[in-house]
């Protein structure tokens, strides 16, 4: 079966396309069917094409392969804890049929659902908690507008109370034009949402589902219980404080917009809080771009300039490998060490290429096979504290071309063959954990192919150490790790770990840099792998510049994502903080206007706007940094270089939002220094 992803990129959506035949790993395989569009796999990337499990192969008959996963529905009615104790059940009688291969195995039954977005929540909840402080800087901005159309309209709500009209009435009217407002906004929000989706696939690449990411009635339905919400909580306060007016006070007020201290402290307190929630975010943007930085300065344990990277998959048949009969073993020809010694000559001839080598496990890309080892003349430990270390495949050359220091010993060269003694180089990380009061160099290791209980048939003498690598990303710690040459490999591997040795990463060191001839060094680099052999496909192009870039691209996508939030929340804090300077500015006229016809300067009206801005901003900084402390916890698992609550993350953004409210003060002060005494005192 074939995805329809893949019928419409090679077979054009040909209408015909089943009955047709494709050759997969030697195998002349017929399509039967196309799959439904975006059909999501588990625990994978996208797939392409699935072929059945023969099921009376040795590999499975022999029951030592548990690797698969089974999947069920439940019956109608049955709950998780039902199917647990039956699959219990079955466990047991398979432990008791096959003790050697089944004994201490088991079945958990869990949800699918559960399983497969586990780890969802890690990523998902903080950034929801992102969108909830900028709608909440957005709420807060609502409130003020009402706040302060409530404080303008004070003798009309006091007039309409004075002539018989009752509090609900007035209640009803303000929450209405609130109610106005939110859906107006949500509305708004719902259509720019449709954009949104397609920028947060563009960001985050393509992942399962991408393609059913859409607006539903869930998010419909929240949407209007968030406009509700929003329009209730944000519209109620002003609502009730103007349906409650003192007629003798506001109707002797002579000034068009006098407020009484309580609603100029609500005022400064909701601008307070958008400095607050905008300084969180900004702190959270900060510490990614922080973390961004440092990883950006990690040394990945090798020289990753000006190197091109391509894929090869022997198949698990044909003329590079047989079954062997009588157990789950493969043997794999001596056309595969041909085939990669020819690949080898082949494109370290091309021209524009400096030097070429291969490796099995491609750092930070693919295919890293763990092997646990025993040290010989050492005591043998329990079974379940076996050392462990990464393995690897790689050509005698790959240390040098990729500049890979030797810390001491040497490394593999043309004369460690299979007929020689049997070799092997372990980096640094391995040599410190298992080796910490004794010389590594000429130590004895005999590696097992886990999870099979099956030894290599010769143990591997350490001739080097080399230093570490960060095959899992440059924000990992380097594993403890092995490098075998891959002429020295057995020739019968225990069920699935031949493919270890029939995979290989192509590394090609280019004269001038992949960038400008990559496409044309690709095709060269093809077309001589075809000479080889013309049915082998290679695979996975690209520059490790680009295989460094994928490796950051959880932590650039919270980058991108924190910085777009934190900017949206300073712009609403910027227009809050504007907004309120502007509504003092125009409450106090009458008071400017005094000053200065008694003499004050226009530096002295600077300071007064100064001082009260200086005074939301700090405090709103004080409120966000200790927020933000507390909160950039949650994200603490995506930082690298950098802790939580970093001292100059929090300095630098506290400087630059208390400059981007300066900017937003800059014409109300303008304004206010401009106030004629003479226009100022006629002032209604």
């Amino acid at each position: 079966i074939i995805s329809q992803e893949f019928w419409k990129r090679e077979y054009n959506s040909n209408p015909n396309v089943l009955g047709q035949t494709l050759t997969i790993e030697g195998v002349i395989s017929t399509i039967v069917g196309v799959m439904q569009p975006h059909f999501s796999p588990f625990y994978s990337e996208p797939i392409d094409l699935w072929i059945p499990i023969n099921a009376a192969s040795s590999r499975y008959s022999a029951r030592i392969d548990h690797w698969l996963r089974p999947v069920a529905r439940l019956k109608p009615g049955a709950t998780i804890a039902q199917a647990q104790t039956e699959m219990d059940l079955v466990a047991k009688r398979l432990e008791q049929e096959y003790p050697a291969t089944n004994k201490g195995v088991g079945a958990k039954v869990v949800p699918l659902h559960n399983d497969l977005y586990r780890f969802a929540g890690t990523y998902l909840y903080p950034l929801f908690g992102a969108v909830a402080f900028v709608l909440l800087i957005a709420c807060v901005n609502v409130a003020n507008l009402m706040q302060f159309r409530t404080e303008t309209r004070r003798k009309e709500y006091a007039l309409r109370v004075s002539l018989g009209a009752g509090r609900g009435r007035l209640v009803r009217q303000l929450l209405t034009e609130s109610g106005l407002l939110a859906f107006s906004g949500g509305l708004l929000g719902i259509a720019l949402t449709y954009g949104g989706i397609q920028l947060l696939i563009a960001l985050a690449g393509d992942f399962p589902n991408s393609a059913d990411v859409n607006i539903d009635g869930r998010v419909l339905r929240f949407t209007v219980g968030v406009c509700v919400a929003t329009a209730v909580l944000f519209g109620l306060a002003p609502a009730i404080q103007a349906s409650r007016p003192n007629l003798n006070v506001v109707l002797r007020e002579t000034e068009r917009n006098a407020s009484t201290a309580s609603s100029r402290v609500a005022r400064y307190s909701l601008a307070v809080a958008e400095v607050a929630l905008a300084m969180v975010l900004l702190v959270g943007a900060g510490l990614m771009i922080n973390t961004m930085v440092h990883l950006q300065r990690v040394s990945p344990g090798f020289d990753y300039s000006r190197l091109l990277t391509m894929d090869i998959q022997l198949p698990e048949g044909g003329k590079y490998l047989e079954r062997v009969r009588g157990g789950d073993m493969e043997k794999t020809l001596p056309t595969v060490t041909a085939f990669y010694q020819r690949v080898e000559e082949k494109v370290s001839g091309l021209p524009g290429v400096e030097a070429g080598a291969l490796i099995g496990a491609l750092p930070m890309r693919c295919c890293i096979e763990f092997y646990s080892f025993a040290i010989l003349g050492h005591p043998a430990p329990p079974p379940e504290n076996r050392p462990r270390a990464g393995y690897s495949e790689v050509s005698t050359n790959l240390f040098s071309m990729l500049k890979i220091p030797l810390l001491k010993g040497r490394l593999p060269d043309e004369h460690d063959t299979e007929a020689g003694p049997w070799v092997i180089v372990v980096n640094e990380a391995l040599a410190r954990k298992y080796f910490p009061n004794e010389e590594p160099i000429g130590q004895q290791i005999l590696l097992r192919y886990e999870p099979y209980p099956v030894d290599e048939i010769r143990p591997r003498q350490i001739v080097g150490i080399v230093g570490n690598v960060k095959h899992f990303g440059l924000g990992e710690e380097a594993p403890p790790f092995v490098y075998a040459p891959y002429t020295q490999q057995p020739a019968v591997f225990p069920g699935g770990a031949a493919r270890a040795h029939l995979h290989k990463a192509v590394l090609l060191r280019t004269a001038a840099g992949p960038r400008g001839g990559s496409t044309t060094l690709a095709s060269a680099a093809k077309k001589a792998i075809g000479e080889i052999d013309p049915n082998q496909p290679v695979t996975n192009i690209m520059s490790m510049d680009e295989v460094l870039a994928r490796s950051l691209g959880d932590w650039r996508f919270y980058m991108q994502f924190l910085g777009i939030f934190a900017g949206v929340a300073v712009l609403l804090a910027a227009v809050g903080i504007y907004g309120v300077m502007s509504y003092t500015v125009n409450e106090r006229t009458r008071e400017i206007g005094i000053r200065m016809a008694l003499g004050a300067h226009r530096a002295d009206v600077l300071g007064l706007i100064g001082q009260l801005w200086l005074k939301l901003t700090l405090l709103g900084v004080v409120l966000g940094g200790a927020l933000a402390v507390a909160l950039a916890r949650l994200i603490g698992t995506f930082l690298y270089g950098v802790k939580p609550a970093d001292p100059l993350t929090y300095g630098a953004v506290a400087v630059a939002l208390a400059g981007i409210a300066l900017l937003a003060c800059y014409i109300p002060a303008r304004r206010a220094v401009k106030v004629d005494p003479i226009v100022a005192l006629r002032y209604e």
